[in-house]
């Protein structure tokens, strides 16, 4: 029987926590910190919200892909206008910075983002998911279907569950038009248009604004390089890669998620693409009208969509230093944590070129797969937590709920022999014990704690 998903949680830690594990440790071999107290408050789901937002004064553009940049910047694209926009938040709009890491554990957001808007839940379309650098809130961008049309909606949303429609239009923004979009007359599957896919990320690094997606032609597969502030001039390359799924070299398809990190001393693109090669591009290398060729250093699945490429510092429980991750969460398989140290070798080394064996089968840089699924979308939101928006499986809700770095999966969603009232932890499961009543009131349920 599926658990209920009719409370919205908010966790206020007394102290902070960092709970992390190396690529290759499960967390019953980790050595978790003490962790103080923490105090829980339960809010109980509204039977309507306090104040339902008026659709019609919602009329800002559609906002496919979301990014922060620098000094309360958010960027944002829009495939409906063929733009990519840089919004300037008022104070009003941010909140202050935690005083440590507040786990969020909204675990009926789908309801209550309906009640806001007047809809059923399924009216609600989630596109992206942003976390404010200082603030760690989420802002989140939708459509919203009703009677009257199709309503473009960017959320903001509080740890303890409060949300707020920020309305764009009244916002101070940039605007640079991207020329070439993809072509508009090419659809897939019958109802997927080409020009949904413009834009298919956003990564800001080094002053600089990256944007995947396609263009049109026979080397559709584009990154732009936009400069910000923006000065009108979009750099443009089209990008090649060896697809190890299909056997072939690729150059329409399109980067599906990405992140920049420091790679051999080089600012370097990795990318994630459908059916899942994970290619590396160097940054030096995307000079506008290039043809560049990306490296494809792992066939991590196929049958997959990539959703996020996230980077990821943590600590190394084998060596108790701080370490560096890359973790790519997938549609429709596990998520892949690869270590920074063994993707710089594959970066070094010459890339794939052959096609991996069978389906099923995996080649490329060494990985562990975690237990994530149902992400809708994803960022990190702060020194110790992944946020993730997911779809209960079970309910159908869609959920707001962090996730610890380290274990990159929450105890709540699973029921096992651990939970039965009269189990009795062994000696020898200290370790497993102290992650368990650690987890417990992060996740909302300080009752369960066992000593």
């Amino acid at each position: 029987m599926p658990k209920k998903n009719a409370r919205l949680v908010l966790l206020v830690a007394s102290a902070g926590f960092l709970f992390a594990g190396s690529c290759s440790q499960a967390p019953e071999s980790e050595t978790p910190a003490p962790i103080e107290s923490n105090e829980v408050v339960v809010l109980e789901t509204m039977d309507e919200p306090t104040a339902r937002t008026d659709l019609s004064l919602v009329n800002g553009p559609e906002l496919s892909e979301l990014e922060f940049g620098p000094e309360n910047t958010l960027f944002a694209a829009s495939n409906q206008t063929e733009a990519i926009y840089a919004f300037q938040l008022r104070a009003s709009d941010i909140g202050e910075a935690p005083a440590q890491p507040t786990p969020f554990n909204l675990e009926s957001l789908g309801t209550e983002l309906s009640l806001l808007f007047g809809v059923q839940p399924l009216d609600v379309i989630y596109n992206d998911l942003a976390v404010h650098p200082v603030s760690s809130e989420a802002y989140l961008s939708v459509n919203v279907r009703a009677e009257t049309g199709e309503f473009p909606a960017l959320v903001r949303i509080k740890q303890n569950g409060e949300l707020s429609v920020i309305n764009t239009s009244d916002l101070d923004f940039d605007k640079i038009e991207l020329s070439d979009p993809a072509d508009e007359d090419i659809v897939f599957w019958r109802d997927v248009p080409a020009a949904s896919l413009t834009v298919t990320d956003l990564e800001f690094s080094d002053g600089k604004l990256l944007v995947a997606g396609l263009s049109t032609g026979e080397f559709a597969s584009t990154l732009r390089t936009i400069d910000f502030p923006f000065d009108e001039k979009v750099s443009s390359s089209s990008i090649e890669i060896f697809h190890t799924a299909h056997n072939q070299n690729e150059t329409r398809a399109p980067i599906r998620a990405m992140t920049v990190a420091m790679v051999n001393g080089e600012r370097t693109l990795i990318a994630a693409y459908t059916c899942t090669p994970l290619v590396t591009i160097p940054a030096s290398s995307l000079q506008d009208g290039e043809h560049v060729f990306g490296k494809t250093i792992a066939e991590l699945g196929y049958g997959n969509v990539p959703v996020e490429v996230l980077s990821i510092s943590t600590l190394n429980m084998q060596t108790q230093q701080p370490e560096e991750f890359v973790l790519v969460i997938n549609r429709e398989m596990s998520a892949n944590l690869i270590r920074m140290e063994d993707l710089a070798a594959a970066a070094a080394a010459p890339g794939i070129t052959t096609a991996f064996k069978g389906l099923g089968d995996t080649m490329g840089v060494e990985n562990s797969r975690h237990p994530l699924s149902g992400v809708i979308q994803a960022d990190v939101q702060d020194a110790q937590f992944i946020l993730i928006l997911k779809r209960n499986i079970d309910s159908g809700e869609i959920e707001l709920v962090s996730q610890m770095k380290g274990s990159y999966f929450r105890l709540s969603d699973f029921v096992s022999e651990y939970n039965f009232p009269d189990y009795d932890y062994a000696e020898s499961q200290g370790m497993t014990q102290m992650f368990h009543n650690m987890v417990k009131p992060m996740e909302g349920y300080p009752e369960l704690v066992r000593n």
